[in-house]
C-alpha cells in the first residue's frame, strides 16, 4: 500500500466539495494572450487542469487540447462535460503526472500551466522542466502562471520578505516565484519572450508571475 498524498487529498477535496477558490481565476484572458502565437488547429497540453476553465476557453478559439490532472474525479467530471456539448474532437482530460507526462517526445505546440508548478517540491523542478521541453515541439509555446513573490500578504504570510518563498498551509506546498528563480529554471532550451507580475483585483492581495516562453532547441 502507498502512502497518503495529503496534498493531493486537499485538492481532491476542494473540487468535490467546490472550495477551489482558484478556479475562477479569470482564464480567457490568458487564453486570448497565448492564442496569438499558436498556429491554426494547434494541440495544447495544460498541466493540472482542474476544472478545465483553461481548456475549454482554448477549444472555443478552435484549438485541439488536452488537459492533465492527478485527480480523477474532476477528469472524469470534465470527459462527461465534453460529451455533453460535443466537442470530443477538439478537447478531452487525461489523468496523469506532470512529472512523468504520458505523451511522447515533441507533440505539442503549447504546454499551460496554471499554477502546478508552485505546488512541486524544489527537488521536482528540474524533472517539471524537463517533461515540458520534452514534449513541446521547437518553436513551441510554454505559458506559466504562478504565484508571485511580489506579493504582499498570503493569508498571515508576508510573501514578499521572504528569502526562499515557501509556505505550507493545510497540507499544500506553496512556492512564491520571482523573475530570476523562473529565468534560472527554464534557461536550457527557452527563450524568454514576455515576463509580467499581474494583480488580480478579485483576489485579494493576489499576484501571479505570468511566463510566456518559446522552446529554442
Amino acid at each position: 500500500m502507498t502512502q497518503a498524498d495529503p496534498q493531493k487529498n486537499f485538492f481532491e477535496i476542494a473540487y468535490r466539495t467546490g472550495t477551489d477558490s482558484w478556479t475562477h481565476i479569470p482564464y480567457e484572458i490568458s487564453a486570448k494572450h497565448l492564442a496569438e502565437y499558436l498556429p491554426k488547429n494547434a494541440l495544447v497540453l495544460d498541466l493540472g487542469s482542474g476544472r478545465g476553465r483553461f481548456p475549454f476557453e482554448l477549444a472555443k478559439q478552435g484549438f485541439r487540447v488536452i488537459g492533465l490532472d492527478y485527480v480523477k474525479e474532476v477528469i472524469d467530471k470534465n470527459n462527461d462535460e465534453v460529451r455533453l456539448v460535443g466537442i470530443g474532437s477538439q478537447l478531452r482530460f487525461m489523468e496523469g503526472n506532470v512529472l512523468d507526462i504520458p505523451f511522447t517526445d515533441s507533440s505539442f505546440d503549447a504546454v499551460t500551466d496554471f499554477g502546478v508548478l508552485q505546488h512541486l517540491d524544489r527537488a521536482d523542478w528540474e524533472t517539471y522542466a524537463h517533461e515540458v521541453k520534452r514534449v513541446l515541439k521547437n518553436g513551441g509555446q510554454y505559458l506559466s502562471v504562478e504565484l508571485s513573490r511580489e506579493t504582499p500578504q498570503y493569508l498571515t504570510w508576508i510573501p514578499k520578505k521572504s528569502e526562499t518563498g515557501d509556505f505550507e498551509f493545510e497540507n499544500v506546498k506553496y512556492h512564491f516565484f520571482t523573475e530570476s528563480e523562473m529565468s534560472e529554471l527554464f534557461k536550457d532550451g527557452f527563450a524568454l519572450e514576455d515576463q509580467q507580475n499581474l494583480f488580480m483585483s478579485d483576489r485579494e492581495h493576489a499576484v501571479f508571475l505570468v511566463s510566456r516562453y518559446r522552446k529554442n532547441n
